[in-house]
């Protein structure tokens, strides 16, 4: 497992390149509060258990900065032999939007001089998400290639349907990673306020639309029927493309309530050929990402194998 001595962490994302893992994770010093003040860290392994911390590749702006007081969540994808990496500001705040990170190594990374790249379309979009936490949902990018375009998926809140079901993925391209257009959402199965740190896992014919909430955050059916089985945890929908429709198969978290552990924010990644799902781990004494949990990934279910 991965901590960082005296500091907290969050969110994490990866990117698989030959025989390492590089994985990038929200951390602050723990004397302050969580999720007030993330920069991003880097760390490498060879094994997925143990890892080598690279340092700070990333850090939150100053007072005047658009990308001021804390980040969150991102994602990385190669596009014209530099790495990209999508992150979040200021997320829990209005004035949350997407920026660019850019490197040739994976190691050192400089912000694009043109950020941020996206903010939520009100044509499309809630700006101030009307579910419980009253957050203008517009973070945790997800970047996927289709078609000559370069996407991102982000945790979005449809400006449509009942208040508490609008959980949604919002959409934007690009073909330069300069000048992004905002369009309208994919169909999702309303069945939640918010589908956090959201990514796409492919088998031969199917798409995975990974995502994780709170109980709290699901629509008052789901948790009236389902209540019993609802965990802070990561949870799957299937579709046919990689823009969906998505649909819910299981309201069943991917991590059964009975294994040791219950990470949350978790990505599902391939390693060696073998699929695994990590995630953060909240703890008092000091967080910690978890060892790589082994997964069978069918075309219909995601399940660890215990």
């Amino acid at each position: 497992m991965l901590v960082h001595p005296g500091n907290h962490i969050g969110d994490t994302w990866y990117y698989v390149q030959d025989k390492f893992v590089h994985c990038y994770y929200l951390t602050c010093p723990d004397n302050i509060e969580r999720h007030t003040a993330w920069d991003v860290c880097h760390a490498t392994s060879q094994d997925l258990v143990s890892w080598e911390i690279q340092g700070i590749v990333l850090r939150r702006g100053i007072t005047n900065e658009w990308d001021r007081n804390c980040l969150a969540t991102g994602t990385i994808i190669r596009f014209e032999n530099k790495y990209w990496m999508a992150y979040t500001a200021r997320w829990n705040e209005p004035e949350v939007a997407i920026g660019l990170a850019v490197s040739e190594d994976l190691y050192i990374w400089n912000k694009c001089n043109y950020n941020p790249i996206t903010k939520p379309d009100e044509r499309f979009y809630e700006i101030k998400g009307s579910g419980h936490r009253n957050l203008t949902n517009w973070r945790d990018p997800f970047l996927f290639g289709h078609d000559g375009y370069i996407y991102h998926y982000v945790c979005a809140s449809s400006n449509t349907g009942l208040h508490d079901r609008r959980g949604t993925l919002g959409v934007a391209r690009t073909r330069s990673m300069k000048k992004w257009e905002v369009l309208p959402p994919p169909v999702v199965d309303p069945v939640v306020q918010e589908l956090e740190c959201p990514h796409l896992y492919f088998t031969n014919d199917k798409c995975f639309l990974i995502f994780s909430s709170f109980p709290f955050l699901f629509s008052d059916d789901v948790q009236a029927k389902y209540g019993d089985k609802l965990r802070h945890s990561s949870y799957y929908m299937i579709g046919d493309t990689i823009f969906g429709p998505f649909r819910m198969m299981s309201m069943e978290p991917i991590i059964p309530s009975s294994y040791p552990i219950q990470p949350y924010a978790c990505r599902v990644i391939c390693f060696k050929q073998d699929h695994y799902i990590i995630g953060t781990v909240w703890d008092d004494k000091a967080d910690y990402i978890c060892d790589p949990i082994p997964l069978q990934v069918t075309n219909s279910t995601i399940r660890v194998i215990v």
